[in-house]
């Protein structure tokens, strides 16, 4: 599964730049932050699932805790670029 951040055009950039790769991803979708929605690729609209809706909760585990790891990554690499400046 890729999940994408970001809504219908986040998806549309991240299909052309896999299709440039020759990349068929088996299941590719988005989720856009303020309201939540799903989007797929090929659908018009949005999929608005339950607030309470397990799935949806997954999905933004999985979207949260990536933005985490990239935040933490970055954090990581700024300490280090300032501990090799002081040098």
């Amino acid at each position: 599964i890729f999940l994408i951040d970001g809504g219908k055009g986040q998806l549309s950039a991240a299909l052309d730049a896999l299709n440039s790769l020759g990349v068929v991803p088996p299941c590719i979708l988005s989720i856009a932050k303020r309201e939540e929605e799903i989007f797929l690729p090929g659908k018009s609209e949005p999929l608005r699932l339950s607030r309470d809706a397990y799935s949806l909760r997954l999905l933004e585990y999985v979207r949260d805790e990536a933005h985490r790891f990239a935040q933490h990554y970055h954090h990581l690499l700024r300490g280090k670029r300032t501990l090799a400046d002081d040098t």
